[in-house]
């Protein structure tokens, strides 16, 4: 029986994969979407619980466990690195199912830090070549905001009402006011009213636990029903991919993988490839694609594969408003993110840093580490300063540098007997510029504010907050960069890659809505190249 050849093969189903799937299938190509992971259906989301119904009280992440089957937490490796992790999700939707969907648009400088700053370098495409993609993405998935008509932060035409900002936002905002810097609604790929056959938010303040309703986008909620709807889609889950085939002319044929629940080998055919991992992932399958042709992996002639990993830097503050302190429970949790300070100093590369408020919830009473004594004064002291809680999460622009990089340890194999990532990252005198200048305005607005600081900014920057973006970097020249600017590969003609892998360099701004759009742009390539026959 000859071996069905599919026209795609996409690898991983979070937003890079939900958005070239979906797109494909309705453009009537045969897809057939790997994923690493399984479906874990709504109704076994463990958001709404507190965290006394769980048996580790919420301290080891239990309601996120489902998303993190088998070892993929352990499977890889630190080497001379900074404090940074990087969180790699198996389950259906990929991260679109774990996030607080915050959806910023680049600015037109992000896309040009060496013309601008003197910095990195420019990408192969620029803001004007992406924009018509933000609006695509942003009226498919549905993002509620505003124009607040601040450059550093572009807006689109089509917004859904923004959130309402809660007490302790509108605290925030008057206390900024009179340092010139900005509090505004921030965009969430979240629905403020009904919309695409999804319901309104209800405001239960746990999206980074799955939403239960889809008011949230998630590739499972929102693109593979309109995949599936097409009769073009075939899902293969628990299938981790291995290496990516090639036929005798270097082109990609198709991929091997492991099936997690039979622990057997199996091969799939495809005329095109499109890898859509995530960052670490990626460059993980890549490396691990070698062969004759290409013996220091797939589509690395440039030896750029796995090089320039970056992502996002940051910290938080936690601090309890004495003006709300003592006030009647009620339910503030809201939908976690409503407000957001942008990044409003853009002179200098410094200024790349911006804030998140309140993407920690209400459930966990956070003071209660820091509360001296016990008995009834520490549980009437902790709910007393309960109502009061704000938080400042920091985002800085980490540079993307070539000594940065994820390798593989042919020596270290999962369980699945695949060779695991190493991860090797530095930040760089820059990337410490950039913080100290977050903190330094996070201390500012937190010592005008009127209350408890209970969590402060360290000494040194965390990362990547699951933001991390580069190691198959796009550009023009190809013994530089992997990719051009349509996510295509220099080496191998019908093999892409969509996710934030891609990216040339990075921004304060969270990476998910340029990636969709990247991925987008990708696919009325793939299929303005199939019709031509290129492909």
């Amino acid at each position: 029986m000859p071996t069905l050849t599919y026209d795609v093969c996409v690898i991983g189903s979070g937003a890079a994969g939900g958005v070239v799937t979906k797109e494909l299938c309705e453009a009537g190509a045969k897809v057939l979407l790997l994923e690493a992971g399984a479906e874990v259906p709504p109704h076994r989301f463990r958001s709404h619980c507190w965290p006394y119904d769980m048996q580790f009280r919420g301290f080891r992440s239990e309601k996120q466990a489902l998303f993190y089957p088998g070892d993929v937490s352990s499977s890889i490796r630190y080497a001379d690195s900074d404090a940074i992790s990087v969180d790699r999700i198996r389950v259906l939707g990929g991260r679109t199912l774990h996030w607080n969907a915050v959806v910023l648009r680049y600015a037109p400088p992000d896309f040009q830090q060496h013309s601008v700053y003197g910095i990195e370098e420019d990408w192969p495409l620029t803001y004007q070549q992406i924009e018509p993609y933000y609006e695509r993405i942003e009226q498919t998935i549905g993002v509620c905001g505003q124009d607040d008509h601040i450059p550093s932060l572009p807006a689109g035409k089509h917004y859904l009402p923004p959130l309402p900002f809660r007490c302790s936002e509108e605290i925030l905002k008057r206390t900024c006011a009179p340092m010139g810097i900005p509090v505004i609604p921030t965009r969430k790929a979240l629905l403020t009213r009904n919309y695409d056959n999804r319901p309104a938010c209800h405001y239960c303040g746990h999206c980074m636990d799955g939403c239960d309703v889809s008011a949230i986008f998630s590739t499972p909620g929102s693109m593979l029903p309109k995949a599936r709807k097409t009769g073009n889609l075939t899902l293969r889950q628990n299938a981790l991919a291995r290496e990516i085939l090639i036929d005798d002319e270097g082109r990609a044929k198709g991929v091997s993988f492991i099936d997690r629940e039979t622990r057997q080998e199996e091969e799939v055919r495809a005329r095109v490839v499109v890898v859509c991992c995530a960052t670490i992932e990626t460059a993980r399958l890549l490396l691990n694609s070698r062969s004759r042709r290409y013996p220091t992996g797939l589509a690395n002639s440039s030896g750029v594969v796995g090089r320039y990993l970056h992502g996002h830097m940051g910290d938080s503050t936690h601090v309890y408003l004495k003006e709300l302190e003592g006030q009647k429970p009620s339910n503030q949790d809201g939908a976690l993110d409503h407000a957001l300070i942008p990044r409003f100093e853009t002179s200098t590369p410094a200024g790349a840093y911006d804030f998140q408020i309140n993407f920690a919830g209400n459930m966990f009473p956070y003071q209660a580490y820091h509360v001296p004594g016990y008995g009834s004064n520490f549980k009437n002291t902790v709910r007393r300063m309960q109502p009061g809680f704000l938080m400042l999460g920091g985002f800085g622009k980490v540079e993307a540098r070539a000594e940065n990089r994820v390798t593989i340890d042919p020596d270290q194999k999962d369980a699945f007997g695949i060779p695991i990532p190493v991860v090797r990252f530095r930040f760089s005198e820059q990337d410490k510029i950039v913080y100290r200048a977050l903190r330094q305005t996070g201390e500012e607005i937190c010592g005008r504010l009127k209350g408890t600081v209970t969590e402060t900014f360290g000494e040194r920057p965390g990362g990547f907050a699951s933001h991390e973006v580069g190691t198959a970097r796009m550009g023009k020249d190809p013994k530089t960069s992997v990719l051009n600017s349509f996510c295509q590969t220099h080496d191998v003609k019908n093999l892409f890659v969509t996710d934030g892998s891609s990216f040339t360099t990075s921004s304060e701004k969270n990476p998910t809505l340029t990636i969709m759009a990247l991925s987008l742009r990708a696919t009325d390539y793939i299929r303005e190249q199939r019709r031509k026959g290129e492909l």
